[in-house]
């Protein structure tokens, strides 16, 4: 076979992207020595759990030791030890974790940068460190009404120097006042838990230099780091586009790449399967044809796309420019808010503080994504030299595409935008017009109104529309869109398109590159509704025809909106519980309607039902995204505060629950039966597995793993230690939690499969697919519109996937397994008429 004629280029570009990120991880582990901070790398975590054990039970058998009731003189520092011991009398696990990670990582972080260390200045370090985690810990057993506002601010700090003031803070404004432990009683204990790690490890060794005794590394420990650091450097890689068709899957291991990147990737993206299930399961995929999700992988990866040049010209002047437009940050560092003025009063200092906590976690969060910004756009540069790119591409463990360049049609608003397809077809009719129109629209969010308003919307815009395109930089409409670098490139294409109606008065002939976008609406509880025959659910989420798209968030929010509205009349009034204020439902509904609960407010917890989330989620994902969001950006006019912000998360997640539950009642009783089933099956000592609609089988391969997370607040570690083995037990826990998710999970990707399939038999051959968004081009946007829906039924009318689920449980189970959840009396034929299933 004749090979391509830039397959040469092909490998020594991955050649160039594999020494690239060979050269990236030697520079974070050099930074990481050079600062001291070793401990927090996988490989410097790798090597603290590998003897961690060892010290633990050492600190055990210490602690214990030194308490235990005996005649004589106690150490000094026994008293200390008493203390701790009393405070976490109920977590003695923790105390011992604390007294090993502590002096353990201390020791990683500063001996591999400086090689050695003084033993009083290391005990120094160790024992300033065990006595600030005391202290908060204390501090907050006294005070149990601050642990979530004060841990919450320590999480949102970055330097250690500013969690430790903040901690302080909070404990002068309650007037804690911290025990006064002898300054060398604690550096006697912190010798000798270092004394621990040096018998208990071949790590450290102590060093005589005249009369003072200095810790260092043992050669031993120098020559395993480097024997590591160089085996993860080999095998360290960066993924990137390719310039010739992917290699097509013919095999689990054969795919993707042609050269030096061939042996990072794997058909499936797989948990650690050294089990005995995972290597049945493993055998299993060798032995697998799988043509039908070969074929549909193979078809998205071989798309060929092409840099679009108009983006990155305006990109490339905006980051000229400074950023701070268009999703762009700011590529230069921001003002210091702040100078303190010289002898500042006390007052001054809590304000600077205050203001600079802020500022420096705002730089960090902007650093990162003018990083991100700037890597996409020097990546667009480097290949804008080639007709036509492509993306390798394989799947997680339940099927679902992903493409395995971090570039790619599934990135952000700026790599989408910076990317067309490449040799697309030519349009034949207005209607492929109006598509380009309808995704116009959606991409400036104007996508819950129907298809004629968002041409119309277009139509009444056009102005703008154009006067972007001829000049970006000077008029910015379309920086305030959803999507302002796709709907930039939208602009360009129609202004494409309005010059060829001048020229030629009609489309046909007319070639665009945008890929035109069909999504779903909530597509894990379209999955339960279509799966349950649901027509509540199904017409909350738009499987049935209707005028305008329905809105399954804006429903939730409106049910929502009316127990506010009672509460706000009849809700209970606030109560002292323990010193503590318990806000009655009357002064939550107060804050929330000042706040204004919206889709946006309901969006998360809604989406994230089909995938197991459940009232304690809700809760999380509503702080996480609306309350500390608002405190960080509306500062002291946020409606929410330290006193109320986990309570109003609280109640918000209730009222959301209680709504959806009655929006999709199927969807919550088709969670409920998969995960009855799945605990059977692990009781019977197996691991949930089943095969989906297009013959992919699934496994979740959630074992039992030891492991010891450790967190030192103040100090903001948080690691979690494995063991290098599994223990070979089944995780029944996580079976049962993961089974919905993934579940659905892998019908939307049967579905994407099967529709990617049929759509190359109706003659398209360009896929832009993001999990339940199906992408075309502008020209066979007509035609994969019909072909997502025509998909959706057919799967659903050809397959009863709950019976082939449970046929695959009684293989696994000898037990009775629970009746099937009720099914409606959707007729799946009406959804070939829904506008808006995937619009």
């Amino acid at each position: 076979m004749e090979k391509h004629p830039l397959y040469f280029e092909e490998l020594e570009l991955e050649a160039r992207y594999k020494t690239f990120g060979e050269q990236k991880l030697r520079q974070v582990y050099d930074k990481a020595k050079a600062e001291g901070q070793v401990g927090t790398t996988t490989l410097g975590q790798k090597f603290i759990a590998h003897q961690y054990s060892a010290v633990f039970e050492a600190v055990k058998v210490f602690v214990e030791g030194a308490l235990a009731p005996k005649r004589g003189v106690k150490p000094a520092y026994v008293g200390i030890l008493l203390e701790m011991s009393e405070l976490y009398r109920d977590e003695k696990d923790q105390l011992y974790s604390l007294l090993t990670f502590s002096p353990f990582s201390i020791l990683m972080n500063n001996l591999m940068k400086r090689k050695d260390l003084f033993l009083s200045n290391v005990s120094q370090l160790i024992g300033k460190e065990i006595q600030d985690e005391y202290n908060l810990t204390h501090y907050l057993s006294k005070n149990p009404s601050r642990n979530v506002v004060v841990l919450n601010g320590i999480d949102q700090r970055v330097q250690g120097f500013y969690r430790r003031a903040y901690a302080l803070a909070w404990m002068k404004r309650d007037n804690y006042q911290a025990p006064k432990w002898n300054h060398q009683d604690l550096m006697q204990f912190s010798a000798c838990l270092i004394n621990l790690i040096v018998d208990n490890t071949s790590y450290f060794e102590y060093c005589q230099q005249g009369a003072t005794l200095s810790v260092q590394p043992t050669q031993a420990l120098l020559d395993a780091w480097a024997t590591n650091e160089d085996n993860a450097i080999s095998n360290a890689y960066r993924l990137c586009p390719t310039i010739i068709p992917p290699k097509p899957w013919e095999s689990y291991e054969e795919g993707g790449y042609y050269g030096e990147l061939q042996s990072s990737t794997s058909l499936l993206r797989l948990r650690d399967q050294r089990t005995a299930f995972g290597k049945r399961y493993l055998k299993k995929l060798g032995q697998m044809e799988l043509a039908s999700v070969r074929k549909a992988i193979n078809s998205i990866q071989a798309t060929p796309w092409k840099i679009n040049a108009k983006i990155l010209e305006v990109m490339q002047r905006i980051v000229e420019l400074g950023g701070g437009r268009a999703g762009i940050p700011y590529i230069n560092e921001a003002p210091k808010p702040m100078i303190l003025p010289e002898n500042p009063s006390e007052e001054q200092l809590k304000d600077y503080r205050k203001v600079m906590v802020g500022y420096y976690k705002d730089e960090t969060s902007r650093k990162s994504l003018a990083l991100r910004a700037i890597g996409n756009i020097k990546t667009a540069e480097e290949f804008s030299k080639y007709d036509q790119i492509y993306f390798p591409c394989n799947m997680d463990f339940r099927g679902r595409v992903y493409p395995l360049p971090s570039f790619s049609f599934q990135g952000d608003d700026l790599n989408k935008g910076l990317i067309l397809f490449a040799d697309a077809p030519a349009c034949e009719d207005m209607e492929d017009i109006d598509w380009l129109a309808v995704h116009g629209a959606n991409l400036a969010g104007v996508d819950k109104v129907s298809y004629d308003d968002r041409k119309q919307w277009v139509k009444d815009n056009e102005q703008d529309i154009l006067a972007s395109a001829i000049d970006p930089l000077g008029h910015t409409f379309w920086m305030n869109q959803d999507e302002p670098c796709q709907f930039l490139a939208f602009c360009f294409e129609w202004q494409a398109w309005k010059t060829w109606e001048t020229e030629h008065s009609s489309p046909k002939g007319f070639v665009s590159g945008i890929p035109i976008a069909f999504d779903g609406t909530c597509s894990g509880l379209q999955h339960f509704s279509a799966i349950l025959r649901d027509p509540v659910g199904g017409a909350a989420v738009n499987l049935l025809p209707s005028d305008k798209p329905n809105d399954i968030y804006g429903v939730v929010a409106a049910k929502v909106n009316e127990t506010i509205t009672q509460d706000l009349k009849t809700g209970t009034i606030d109560d002292v519980v323990d010193t503590k204020i318990k806000f009655g439902t009357k002064t939550l509904a107060q804050v929330w309607h000042m706040h204004g609960v919206t889709r946006k407010v309901t969006k998360r917890s809604v989406m994230t039902l089909a995938y197991g989330s459940k009232e304690y989620g809700f809760r999380d994902q509503i702080y996480e995204d609306i309350i500390s969001k608002d405190m960080q950006e509306q500062k002291e006019n946020s409606v929410f505060s330290d006193a109320n912000c986990w309570q109003a998360s609280a109640y918000m997640a209730k009222l959301i629950w209680n709504a959806v539950r009655t929006t999709v009642v199927a969807a919550v009783e088709g969670m409920k039966w998969l995960q009855d089933c799945a605990k059977l099956v692990t009781k019977k000592g197996q691991v949930v597995t089943w095969t989906t609609p297009m013959g992919l089988p699934i496994q979740q391969s959630y074992m039992e793993c030891e492991s010891r997370q450790v967190r030192l607040r103040c100090a903001g570690k948080n690691i979690r230690l494995y063991s290098l083995n599994m223990t070979g037990n089944i995780d029944k826990r996580a079976q049962a939690q993961g089974v919905a998710p993934n579940f659905i999970h892998s019908m939307d990707a049967s579905h994407l499969q099967l529709t990617v399939c049929n759509a190359v038999d109706a003659g398209i051959h360009h896929f832009a697919m993001i999990h339940d968004s199906y992408g075309a081009p502008v020209a066979q946007a007509k035609h994969m519109y019909k072909v997502v829906r025509e998909s959706f039924i057919k799967m659903y009318t050809d397959h009863d996937v709950l019976e082939s689920f449970r046929d695959d449980m009684k293989k696994l189970s000898d037990t009775k397994l629970p009746d099937f959840p009720a099914r409606g009396i959707l007729d799946l034929n009406e959804i070939i008429k829904s506008k808006y299933i995937f619009s």
